[in-house]
């Protein structure tokens, strides 16, 4: 009976220690960031390209970083989250040359996407 109490004991404790461990990630760490592909980038910023921008002076938008009070979270459109899936319970911020995409437990910035691409980076057939 004693063996068997130490057993529970030890079980207990270390599903607490698990627990525990997963809930203090610093934020910014891997497991929080996205990591959407160059296809789900562009298809996020197709999906917010007629949602007004929102302009940050002086705050740059890192994933970790906790965005300005001055900044309005919102939530994604419904198309974009049917076709991006990872996205689902995301809030976003757009701002004049990137979208910020938020974590809404931690209000955290998870992952940045840029804008919609004004590069030429796809040109058509008759570009030289």
């Amino acid at each position: 009976m004693h063996n068997q109490l130490r057993a529970g004991a030890i079980a207990l404790a270390l599903l607490g220690s698990i627990g525990l461990a997963a809930a203090q990630n610093p934020p910014g760490s891997q497991q929080e960031k996205l990591n959407l592909s160059p296809s789900q980038g562009q298809t996020v910023s197709e999906g917010l390209s007629r949602e007004p921008t929102q302009s940050a002076q002086e705050y740059q938008g890192q994933v970790g970083s906790k965005p300005p009070e001055s900044l309005k979270q919102q939530n994604l459109p419904n198309d974009v989250t049917a076709q991006v899936p990872a996205t689902r319970n995301m809030l976003f911020i757009k701002l004049p040359d990137r979208i910020l995409l938020i974590d809404p437990d931690n209000k955290m910035v998870t992952e940045i996407v840029g804008g919609p691409a004004t590069t030429g980076a796809n040109p058509g057939p008759d570009a030289k």
